[in-house]
């Protein structure tokens, strides 16, 4: 039994009485409890102490010891004076009593009982069940109750267990405010299937039954939380998982979590001992924003004072703020150096895009004195740009402070990552060297420098 809730049965397992009992047709002295029909339902107790009456363990009906405690109530589910090929309708006994509350309209519940055959029953039944109800049922006669339980032994073995008690259990979503709890067989003669059983009674037509623990709980459903706002995949986790239960998603996998890199809507069912509930969230994934600002670029500021960066169309109500300071979706800059662009939207994912622009119109080279190789996309790499013929020979070489050589390139590309021989340098400022040489224009330049690694 799922315990996520309140037993809603008091005295479920029949332990409180307002008198012991003494004789048979006394189940209204287990408190709370009583007969809905003329039946003559039995409440039996150790209280009594008299072996061969009312008594737990020992008492008319046979040997059973209380499944908890010292109390059960006991009823029959046919009776006849005659063997039997037809269970008849007369002696259809119950045991009924008012919930703690009403149940809840689209909650689900769990609902559990055990019964044990009487020693003295000559027949077994193959169902006995709990019926929930508005009103507590009523028959003036002792014939069947006419109605469909709830719960009822969906294994239709047969309940021929005399030494020891059989659980019936299930679950159902209360579809009414039931305020009471019925339990017994609410199939009529013709539709009782049983079977004749060994006894020391021979002379017995009748299939008795005792009862205890009865119980009904609000099933809780799983919890995923509120929908899910994402830019990236997200891990979908059951909120207090309970244990013993097991997990399906609607994706087929099973357990506690699952990671949605797809948009939509994902549900989980939480199955426990046949107690089924479940939950649904949706996902969101937002769209990246894409960002078309050129690539590291030369510009000659000599020639044309402005440089227009331009990060591309961007959505509606898109908020832009770049290195400078500017808010504009594009801005005019007037010297070299490096920019960055921050942008945000509604229902975008937001974005992050930089550009070096170096200075065709001062040095022969343009190299940033700090970079910050930490992967996040923007000025990972230190690059020189060069401004040189597209023919030009290109070396560059990056040293440690002892002189030691950590990086060595040729091209126009070259860029240094910040690693040496596969692993990370640390912090701190690095020498380079350069030289570049044109045959058709007789150049051969060195030139040499510092740059600041931070991570």
């Amino acid at each position: 039994m799922q315990a996520q809730g309140q037993n809603l049965v008091p005295n479920g397992d029949f332990e409180t009485f307002s008198q012991c009992p003494d004789y048979v047709s006394q189940i209204d002295r287990a408190t709370g409890w009583s007969r809905p029909t003329t039946g003559t339902s039995d409440y039996f107790n150790a209280c009594l102490g008299v072996p061969f009456s009312m008594n737990v363990p020992d008492n008319q009906s046979g040997y059973e010891p209380a499944r908890s405690g010292n109390g059960y109530a006991g009823f029959y589910c046919f009776y006849s004076t005659t063997a039997v090929t037809t269970a008849t309708d007369n002696d259809h006994e119950y045991v009924t009593r008012a919930l703690d509350e009403p149940l809840i309209p689209g909650v689900t519940y769990a609902v559990e009982f055990f019964v044990s055959l009487a020693d003295v029953s000559k027949y077994a039944v193959n169902d006995i069940g709990a019926l929930l109800s508005t009103q507590a049922p009523y028959r003036a006669d002792e014939f069947a109750i006419t109605a469909t339980p709830q719960v009822t032994n969906t294994s239709l073995l047969m309940l021929d267990q005399k030494n020891g008690w059989t659980r019936i259990h299930g679950c159902f979503v209360a579809d009414s405010a039931f305020a009471y709890i019925t339990i017994g067989n609410f199939r009529d003669g013709a539709a009782t299937v049983f079977t004749e059983v060994p006894t020391d009674f021979p002379l017995t037509f009748y299939s008795y039954y005792f009862v205890d623990d009865v119980s009904v709980q609000a099933v809780a459903a799983p919890q995923l939380g509120p929908d899910i706002n994402a830019c990236d995949a997200v891990t979908l986790a059951v909120q207090d998982p309970v244990d013993g239960a097991t997990y399906t998603w609607s994706t087929g996998e099973e357990g506690t979590s699952i990671v949605a890199d797809s948009a939509g809507a994902y549900s989980v069912r939480q199955d426990l001992n046949g107690c089924i509930v479940s939950d649904t969230i949706l996902v969101h994934l937002a769209e990246p924003l894409q960002l078309y600002l050129p690539n590291d670029t030369v510009a000659d500021f000599c020639a044309d004072p402005f440089l227009v960066l331009d990060p591309g169309p961007l959505p509606v109500n898109a908020s832009v703020s770049w290195s400078t300071g500017a808010s504009t979706a594009a801005i005019a800059v007037q010297q070299a150096g490096t920019y960055s662009v921050q942008v945000s939207a509604p229902e975008h994912c937001p974005a992050t895009a930089s550009i070096l622009v170096a200075d065709a119109c001062g040095a022969p080279v343009f190299a940033p004195n700090a970079f910050t190789p930490n992967n996040d996309g923007i000025n990972d790499r230190w690059q020189p740009l060069w401004m040189a013929n597209p023919g030009a020979t290109l070396e560059l070489t990056v040293y440690d402070r002892w002189g030691r050589a950590l990086f060595t390139a040729t091209g126009r590309d070259a860029a240094w990552d910040g690693t040496a021989q596969g692993s990370p340098v640390p912090d701190g400022v690095y020498a380079w060297r350069g030289r570049a040489r044109d045959r058709s224009t007789s150049m051969d330049l060195q030139i040499s420098g510092h740059v600041c690694l931070i991570r």
